[in-house]
């Protein structure tokens, strides 16, 4: 009876030394007090295990009598520093509360002082500035008005003294309507100004001109090419959760062409560091110690099903964005190839098209009818080389040792009106060719006040925008968020983002709702190509605003997507305009730049009449095909 009761508190000993309540109980401030509830606790398990050597029958008693004497103190989630000892399980009363109050008075963890010599090494985080803006975004989905103002926070860092240059990311200070920079450490703000936006490549130039701003010490910090793949990185900014400076670490994992804005897939590094809303803007160091600069933070993939993949703008993009606006006072932006390519690594295709063994390159799919290339390369050519750099069959070229990049990343590395050496093969001949490049002319502009503005006129109630990626992201939401509603874009809307420009100038009309009226009644449209008015196809929205102007027909036709008609009385829609103004608070019936002459190298004649037949034959909107936003 005696063993069988020993091995019992044995066993409810070494369960209860590794329990919470005997690890809280070790912290115990009131541990040589009577009421202690955990001095109780253990009283009360003597009591249970002697009553146990006169009751060893009762086998459910131990478990009952545990839930019964359980410590108020089980179940808190006090750690256990390092080096406590467990309380001794059979020793006295004063011996258990001996070994509390030393537990209780366990040594504090070391901590780390940043020292002045810490503090010179990482001189550079001195050049990091936090970024705060103020801006008001333009309102797409109603042209005639302006988003409401918002504020926000971002990164950026000096990058030369002399000039009194700052660089930041475009995204962080587009539409801004204030921004202001603050060093690190200091609690005053200083007014910047926009110098250049690239929002192209997502880069943005400042400068302060306040002299006291650069009369701190401050150097600026200079860029290294692209790291090798494993090299440690320190991100540097002000991303949410803090006001301070903040530095995450990682390595380089990958080298790839990232898509920067809707224009252009350019040279990025991957990252494992950490990069959150505010980082953007600040630098990725190489180098902390002497401010050897990476690349600037501008990105990060949001998937659920990815983790610490961030990326960063290298120096190469960073070096063509500034060539330009120390050139230019502006940013051009990259030029286009001007054609569309798809890879031939299926043998039957490439005995087809005569490509002889130990040759490799891309099939021409189609150009770009308003670019240099259309003309001087033609369908099914194969690209074997680009300026000298042999082109693989899944249309890569060797970038480092066991890297590889799209074949494209070297045209997007060239400026504009830069020339550009192709080496094709032409039904079984080689030849070279070489034209100059430009930026590509979208049938859909994509980015705001670059290709894209808020242009609109109403008529009669109806409300007529050009199409744009803009107008798309505010209306369907983009990006796959909550907000996103992509699936409702109509499909004669989507085949337009897929089609090239015939004709310089031209744009696809719609009619974005309805302001309701008497005399629009019947008529609930929304979003829908308008292809016509009055028989006379539609080159552009301006082409649409002259022909209402001059219009001295009785009726208005419209003629829409998929055969449908609006058709509405002229001098109804003339009296009633002021009305529909007024009501819904709009102060003109077409935006500024509606206002323009007539562009002299725009011919509007030759979008000709309008042949129903026809228009579904090519699609109604442009030339058919897929566009070349991915070369």
């Amino acid at each position: 009876a005696m063993t069988l009761m020993y091995l019992k508190q044995k066993t409810f000993y070494e369960a209860a030394a590794s329990g919470p309540a005997l690890r809280a109980a070790s912290r115990c401030p009131l541990a040589q007090q009577r009421n202690c509830p955990t001095r109780k606790h253990n009283n009360a398990w003597r009591s249970t295990c002697r009553s146990e050597s006169t009751n060893l029958r009762n086998q459910g008693g131990y478990e009952q009598e545990l839930a019964a004497s359980a410590s108020p103190l089980d179940g808190a989630e006090l750690p256990l520093g390092a080096g406590t000892p467990l309380i001794p399980v059979l020793v006295s009363d004063d011996e258990v509360s001996e070994s509390r109050v030393a537990a209780a008075a366990v040594t504090p963890q070391p901590t780390i002082k940043v020292t002045g010599e810490l503090r010179r090494k990482a001189w550079a985080l001195s050049s990091v500035l936090k970024v705060f803006v103020s801006r008001v975004d333009p309102n797409y989905a109603q042209p005639w008005q302006m988003c409401p103002q918002r504020t926000g926070t971002g990164s950026a860092f000096v990058l030369d003294t002399n000039k009194r240059t700052i660089l930041t990311n475009s995204h962080v200070v587009s539409n801004a309507t204030a921004v202001y920079v603050r060093r690190p450490g200091a609690a005053k703000k200083f007014k910047a100004e926009i110098i250049c936006d690239g929002k192209v490549c997502d880069l943005a130039l400042l400068t302060v001109r306040d002299d006291a701003f650069w009369a701190a010490e401050l150097r600026g910090l200079e860029f290294v090419d692209v790291p090798e793949l494993q090299s440690p990185i320190a991100v540097a900014g002000y991303p949410v959760g803090g006001d301070n400076i903040s530095v995450t670490k990682g390595i380089v994992s990958r080298i790839a062409l990232v898509r920067y804005s809707a224009t252009a897939r350019l040279l990025s590094i991957q990252i494992d560091a950490a990069i959150n809303p505010g980082n953007s803007g600040g630098p990725a160091f190489a180098n902390l110690e002497g401010g050897k600069v990476a690349g600037v933070a501008f990105s990060k993939n949001v998937s659920s099903s990815t983790d610490n993949i961030g990326y960063i703008i290298p120096h190469r993009v960073v070096k063509h964005f500034l060539e330009d606006a120390e050139a230019y006072g502006t940013y051009r932006g990259v030029p286009s190839p001007g054609l569309l390519t798809q890879d031939l690594e299926n043998p039957a295709q490439r005995a087809y098209l005569k490509v002889p063994e130990g040759t490799s390159g891309v099939l021409v799919v189609k150009t770009d009818p308003l670019s240099a290339a259309h003309g001087t390369v033609q369908k099914n050519d194969v690209i074997l080389e680009v300026d000298g750099v042999s082109i693989a069959d899944d249309g890569t070229v060797e970038f480092r040792e066991d890297e590889r990049l799209e074949f494209t990343h070297i045209i997007r590395a060239k400026h504009i009106d830069e020339r550009i050496h192709l080496k094709l093969l032409r039904d079984g001949q080689e030849l070279c060719v070489s034209y100059l490049l430009k930026a590509k002319d979208h049938l859909v502009p994509v980015l705001d006040a670059v290709d894209a503005v808020p242009s609109y006129l109403i008529v009669g109630g109806l409300v007529f925008a050009p199409l744009s990626s803009p107008f798309l992201e505010m209306v369907f939401g983009g990006g796959g968020g909550r907000r996103s509603r992509r699936a409702d874009i109509p499909v004669p809307v989507l085949a337009a983002l897929n089609q090239n420009k015939v004709r310089k100038g031209q744009q696809v009309v719609l009619l974005v709702q309805v302001l309701a009226h008497e005399i629009n009644h019947g008529y609930r449209y929304s979003v829908v190509p308008c292809e016509s008015f009055n028989g006379q196809r539609l080159h552009s929205l301006r082409h649409l605003v002259e022909l209402v102007d001059k219009c001295d027909q009785p009726f208005l036709n419209f003629g829409l997507e998929g055969g449908r008609l609006i058709t509405m009385r002229t001098a109804e829609v003339r009296g009633a305009g002021p009305q529909i103004l007024s009501t819904n608070a709009i102060s003109s019936d077409r935006s500024p730049d509606m206002l323009l002459p007539k562009p002299e190298d725009e011919d509007w004649d030759a979008a000709g009449e309008w042949d129903s037949t026809a228009a579904q034959a090519d699609g109604g909107l442009g030339a058919t095909g897929d566009s070349d936003l991915d070369c």
